[in-house]
């Protein structure tokens, strides 16, 4: 079996998560684009924050420099909804990122290496670059470092290496722009046989880019967008955004491989839900850049892509395609590819029924999520999808930690929206959430409910992974818990 690859850092995934707690736990003001008055000191925590009655917000990327503990505006009133911290503290958190941090940027020529581990299991060699990690992995920093000096720096380190990768002559007589992965530190397209093509490549990374360059032009940069990123002429191919993006407005229907380049079809869901996403991300910049017609192109492709998402909901979940329908990668698309316009929203039916559906799945596949599970952790690991037999079929980190992520917005959703989901999603909720459906919930409580239900999630990674310094492996053996796989994923 060919080796499996992350898409996103696995320990980033487990970071996001705990940033996404911390968001419920201080909602007084969801407007994150106010002015806030700064109510804190350098290096002052969530708990100190909030025992002076203030709000805790924190803003990733944060390029106007915005407080992260503030004053309450006037008519406000901070909501904490749990006097518990979250399940990896700050000192955890950095640690995590610091290993991210050693995986980014490598040899200063831009590249992203999935692991610094030769030789994993069946697995093999991780000493790759693949396209997927590095463009969730870069998106993710800008999401959850709050060093714009360091965002910045890497960023551009990044941008160097996709304007060299997309430009290298292809061995495979393929577009190189749907090359799964490329050799370090130069670049190189990677010569063995792979699962080819992966059409998700394009629009993760010209998502990524696209943000990267909003943010530029936010800044009063927009030189550099125009010299590297959306050029308005040949140079470049137009630029490292318009490259990939009109590769994807063009060629969205193709076949390709799917997420664990195991299989292939022209309608996985993640694929799809992730290219609207690079194309919305897109539309944005090219609409900054006066560029209405590659901005109405692109919309046209988005709206086609999006014609085609709700036909992968079969009443009970959303399926990742007809050949491999119970898959996490639905749901780890839900939360990479979501763009706050309701389709899919974390508290939709849909969404819902897929967690249910999955949570139950893995609860029967994995021991630890049942006889075997530590005693007063009874959060549900997730593995890959039905029937998988890779290393053994175990839980996966990533997945996992998505799944908290999914509670997480779930909960801060509700708190902004101040209702309860609808009454079917809230069928899936009490099931997941194990509360009887006669027993009346306030918002206040069911955004708490979920946000337990993410912690223990969390927890039960911390207890595995806590006595490895919080090293997080690609996976977690089915009956004991114990790592496996590469370690120190992107």
């Amino acid at each position: 079996m060919s080796s499996v690859r992350l898409f996103m850092c696995t320990l980033l995934v487990v970071v996001a998560a705990a940033v996404a707690h911390a968001q419920v736990l201080s909602t007084c003001d969801p407007d994150i684009t106010q002015s806030k008055r700064d109510c804190g000191y350098v290096g002052i925590t969530q708990s100190q924050c909030e025992n002076k009655g203030c709000c805790w917000y924190p803003e990733y990327p944060n390029p106007g420099n915005q407080a992260f503990c503030f004053y309450p505006n006037a008519g406000t009133v901070a909501l904490t909804l749990s006097p518990g911290s979250s399940p990896f503290n700050r000192t955890e958190v950095d640690r995590m990122m610091s290993y991210f941090l050693n995986n980014i940027d490598i040899d200063g020529r831009g590249g992203v290496i999935a692991a610094p581990d030769t030789n994993t299991g069946p697995g093999g060699n991780y000493e790759y670059a693949w396209m997927r990690d590095a463009a969730l992995s870069m998106r993710t920093l800008m999401f959850t470092n709050s060093n714009a000096a360091l965002i910045d720096a890497k960023m551009r380190s990044y941008v160097s290496w996709v304007l060299s990768v997309q430009n290298e002559a292809d061995p495979h007589e393929q577009d190189v722009r749907t090359e799964p992965k490329f050799l370090l530190p130069d670049g190189e397209v990677f010569p063995g046989a792979w699962c080819r093509p992966q059409t998700d490549g394009p629009g993760l990374r010209g998502g990524t880019l696209a943000l990267y360059a909003i943010l530029l032009i936010d800044a009063g940069q927009i030189d550099y967008v125009r010299q590297y990123l959306y050029t308005g002429s040949q140079s470049y191919n137009g630029g490292a955004v318009v490259f990939d993006l009109n590769w994807v407005a063009d060629n969205w229907p193709n076949n390709g491989c799917d997420l664990w380049e195991e299989l292939q079809s022209n309608d996985f869901f993640w694929n799809r839900y992730n290219m609207r996403y690079g194309l919305a991300q897109g539309i944005e910049l090219a609409l900054k850049m006066n560029d209405t017609d590659t901005a109405n192109r692109w919309k046209s492709a988005k709206q086609s892509i999006e014609s085609t998402l709700s036909a992968h909901y079969n009443g009970q979940f959303v399926y990742e395609s007809t050949n491999r329908q119970q898959d996490s990668a639905v749901l780890l698309a839900f939360n990479h590819g979501d763009l706050d316009d309701g389709t899919f929203s974390s508290v939709s039916p849909e969404v819902a029924g897929t967690i249910s559906t999955l949570s139950s799945l893995f609860t029967d596949m994995f021991s630890i999520n049942g006889p075997n599970s530590p005693a007063g952790l009874n959060g549900v690991l997730m593995g890959r999808y039905q029937g998988d037999t890779y290393n053994g079929g175990n839980p996966w980190v990533l997945c996992s930690a998505a799944l908290a992520q999914l509670y997480y917005r779930g909960a801060t959703a509700t708190l902004v929206a101040n209702e309860l989901p609808s009454d079917e999603a809230m069928v899936h909720f009490r099931k997941l959430l194990n509360i009887d459906e006669k027993v009346e919930l306030s918002v206040r409580d069911f955004a708490l409910a979920l946000t337990n239900q993410g912690d223990a999630v969390l927890l039960k990674i911390r207890y595995y992974t806590a006595r490895y310094a919080f090293h997080q492996p690609e996976q977690l053996e089915r009956d004991s818990g114990d790592l496996t796989s590469a370690m120190d994923l992107t």
